[in-house]
This record gives C-alpha cells, sequence and structure tokens, in this order.
C-alpha cells in the first residue's frame, strides 16, 4: 500500500481546506464567524507545505491546524501571533488555544478556535442544526459548538492564561475571540446549499453504475481533497471488500468515484 501522502498531494491538500466553506455563515451563532484571508499559493507556499509532512499532522485536525497556521503566514490581512497555546496550572493542563492573530484590516486582536468537520445531515436525528451530525454517529454540530463556546473559548479569561497573554504582550480587553468552522456537508436533500456529496446504505452503492468506474476510500486526514487530486484508484471489487472490512468496526467511509470523466464523492454507511 502507497503512503498517503503519496495518494493525494499535499497542494490538493490544501486547496481543498481553503475551499472548504465556513458552515457557521448558514448555521449562525452569536460568536462571530473568522473571515477566511485570500491565499496566493507560491513557491515559498508550497515549500512551508512540505515541512508539515510529520506524524503530529497525520490526525485530520492537526493537519488543518498546519494548513490554517500556512494561511495565515502567507495572508495579507493577518499577522500570527502564536498558536497552539497549551494553558497550564501547576502540572495540569487546562487546555490549549488556538490561535492568536492581529487582524491589520480591522485593527484588532484575535482569539481564533478551528474546527474542520465532515457532517451528514440526517433528518432523522432531527431538523436545522440538530442533523449535522458525523458519518459514524459519534460526534455533532451542536456538541462541537456547545464545547467551544463552555470550554475552550473560556479558557482566554481564565487567570493562568493571563501570564500567557503578558508573554505576548496582549491585553485580555483588546482580544476578539472568532470561530473558524469549515465543514463538509453530505445530504440527500437536492436543496441544501454547501454540500459535498450524498451518502448512501451499502445497497445503494452497490445500484450504482458501475461500468468503467473506479474508486478510492480516503484516510480521514485526506479529506479535504476532491476526488480530482487522487493518483491511484481500485477496482469495485477491491473498494467493496474495503468496505466490508470498515463495517466491521463500524466506520463508514468515504468513497471518491471516478466515473469516465465525471468524479464523485459520497458516504457509505454503515447505519443506513
Amino acid at each position: 500500500m502507497l503512503s498517503n501522502t503519496s495518494e493525494v498531494e499535499l497542494i490538493s491538500q490544501f486547496k481543498g481546506f481553503l475551499e472548504t466553506s465556513d458552515i457557521r455563515k448558514k448555521y449562525s451563532s452569536v460568536i462571530p464567524v473568522f473571515e477566511f484571508p485570500e491565499v496566493d499559493i507560491t513557491e515559498e507556499l508550497i515549500a512551508e507545505l512540505e515541512k508539515i509532512v510529520h506524524p503530529r499532522n497525520s490526525v485530520l485536525g492537526k493537519r488543518m491546524e498546519s494548513f490554517f497556521e500556512i494561511a495565515i503566514k502567507f495572508s495579507k490581512r493577518y499577522e500570527l501571533i502564536a498558536s497552539n497555546i497549551q494553558v497550564n496550572q501547576q502540572k495540569m493542563t487546562l487546555g490549549e488555544l488556538d490561535f492568536l492573530l492581529f487582524d491589520h484590516q480591522n485593527k484588532k486582536f484575535l482569539h481564533v478556535e478551528l474546527v474542520y468537520k465532515v457532517y451528514i445531515l440526517d433528518p432523522e436525528v432531527g431538523q436545522d442544526e440538530k442533523m449535522l451530525i458525523g458519518p459514524n454517529r459519534k460526534d455533532s454540530f451542536l456538541e462541537k459548538m456547545e464545547k467551544i463556546t463552555t470550554k475552550q473559548l473560556p479558557l482566554l479569561k481564565h487567570p493562568e492564561t493571563q501570564i500567557y497573554l503578558e508573554k505576548y504582550d496582549l491585553d485580555l480587553d483588546e482580544i476578539e475571540q472568532q470561530i473558524c468552522f469549515k465543514a463538509q456537508l453530505y445530504s440527500n436533500d437536492p436543496d441544501v446549499t454547501l454540500q459535498n456529496g450524498k451518502y448512501l446504505s451499502l445497497q445503494e452503492f452497490q445500484k450504482l453504475d458501475k461500468n468503467d468506474a473506479e474508486f478510492y476510500a480516503p484516510k480521514k486526514n485526506l479529506w479535504s481533497s476532491k476526488p480530482e487530486s487522487c493518483k491511484y484508484w481500485r477496482s469495485y471489487s477491491e473498494i467493496v471488500e474495503e468496505i466490508s472490512e470498515l463495517f466491521q468496526k463500524k466506520k463508514s467511509p468515504l468513497i471518491w468515484m471516478k466515473h469516465k470523466n465525471s468524479f464523485s464523492r459520497f458516504f457509505v454507511v454503515w447505519w443506513k
């Protein structure tokens, strides 16, 4: 088996991250939405991307944090002050602040929490924000938002955090908190905006037109990419075997499909 990084180039993963929409523009919240900057792809940026090939970045969330940091470094609007600031009290870790930035356009300091998620829109779970649930039904948009608003954002005002703010010569009262909540949405409702694909049962997947089709089940840390970026494909029999193995672990794979000159992506879920 080839390594994950060879099957989809880092630049394709990074571009997919940039293009992923912030779903809080649709599902609003009282916390301001981070205004993502324009980022030009340069040789210097590509060289910076190559530096993130590290075991730490094999996890989707950590890889997206590295992508965010690079996007900020190569933006004209924002300045990166610090990232992944771990706040400790004696020997106990209280939590971590994702990013401290300076917004040159609005002349203010920001504390930004980054989220990158993939959600199924399942009407059987509920309506509106309640229907956004993880492909394995283990997490949800509302659960994540509650964690951010009750645990992650309040950390900025914890007395122990002031030590770190002083280190960067920052005044708590001058810092605005924002959330960057990028997410892919998979829905079977054609009227849903911002969706990236559908979700199918194994039986529905087996009924697809598979003539001349090729498939690939990307590992989670590649989910930001588009199917067009995939360099290696599997046959139908190979992908069915892979799906069956994942189903035994109650894992719903993301599937990329190449059919003649078209590409599509969808989840095959074990619970439908």
